[in-house]
């Protein structure tokens, strides 16, 4: 029987997107498909899910839904997927995207509920000692042959940003197809992207520097690089910075937050500079703007996107544009 539910658990958008792109790439392939993508925010109306879920596609074999979640689904969201997900059919199938679970929340009732019709994928980063590693890997699936001296350059310059050290693969096996590649090509490549990568923004952003901030900004426009990945790298150091505000604010160490988000060298300097500067219910209302640019993206919303992460930037480099008193 085939499977119907997929349930996929992970904080990395780099390798959710991926295990994502398999199941979905998988079930194209038997069946002609209707993806109905379903963005879960706040005051989400699950009835016109539960209705969606009920009718059948006109013009597909088989619907697949692909519902998403940026937070922990509450109370009502729980009970919804458990009972969707117990009806799935060939004609209904579910792909259900979950941040990082705790092991109490994996081992809840109603998680357990979903593990009993759904293969579950829980996909954890991986660890600052292994992400050498990682990166050899991933140089390889890319056909890069990429020397150890420089795996371990670009995971340094990387510092975990397992993005930002994809993008830097992808741009290797075009430079240097079939070619040994050691630290000479490899600094190469990273001292001319670093000028314009989207993971320099929130940093130099974050450090006061906020025109170098845009400059970059503009230049990743340019490059025509898609903006949900550029929003993702600054959700990503804003969250941090408001986890790291409020330990602060409670005289908690910050490292340990730090140390499990993998943040080292440069950002870990910003991080620490911006959250001395800047009061957490900025970082708080950032983040709930870029909600709303999400949303904007995938075309929920009207509006500039460029031109609103740009004035993120701008907040995030001490400017004052909102009122976050």
């Amino acid at each position: 029987m085939a499977q119907l539910v997929y349930i996929i658990v992970s904080d990395e958008v780099l390798l959710q997107q991926e295990a994502c792109d398999k199941i979905i790439a998988s079930i194209a392939q038997n069946n002609e498909l209707d993806r109905q993508i379903v963005d879960v925010g706040k005051s989400f109306n699950w009835d016109e899910m539960i209705y969606a879920s009920q009718s059948l596609s006109l013009f597909a074999q088989a619907q697949l839904f692909d519902i998403r979640f940026s937070s922990v689904p509450d109370t009502q969201a729980k009970k919804v997927l458990v009972e969707l997900t117990s009806h799935a059919n060939e004609d209904n199938r579910y792909l259900i995207r979950l941040p990082l679970l705790l092991k109490k929340q994996l081992s809840a009732k109603w998680f357990k509920s979903l593990s009993q019709v759904a293969s579950v994928e829980v996909i954890y980063p991986p660890n600052s000692n292994q992400y050498q590693y990682w990166i050899m890997q991933r140089a390889k699936n890319e056909s890069v042959q990429l020397e150890a001296d420089a795996a371990l350059l670009l995971a340094e310059q990387t510092e975990g940003n397992l993005l930002a050290a994809s993008q830097a693969i992808n741009k290797l096996a075009i430079l240097y197809p079939s070619q040994a590649i050691g630290l000479d090509r490899l600094t190469a490549v990273i001292s001319d992207s670093s000028r314009y990568s989207v993971f320099q923004c929130c940093d130099q952003a974050l450090l006061g520097n906020g025109e170098k901030a845009v400059r970059i900004l503009n230049s990743v426009k340019q490059e025509s690089l898609h903006p949900i990945l550029v929003l993702s790298a600054l959700s990503r150091s804003v969250r941090i910075c408001s986890q790291v505000s409020q330990a602060k604010q409670k005289n908690q160490s910050a490292d340990s937050i730090l140390n499990q988000n993998r943040v080292w060298g440069d950002t870990k300097l910003a991080i620490n500079k911006a959250t001395q500067s800047l009061p957490l219910v900025l970082f708080q209302k950032i983040l709930i703007r870029f909600a709303f640019l999400d949303r904007m993206i995938k075309g929920q919303e009207k509006g500039d996107i460029w031109r609103e992460m740009e004035s993120c930037l701008w907040l995030l480099s001490g400017k004052r544009i909102w009122n976050a008193k």
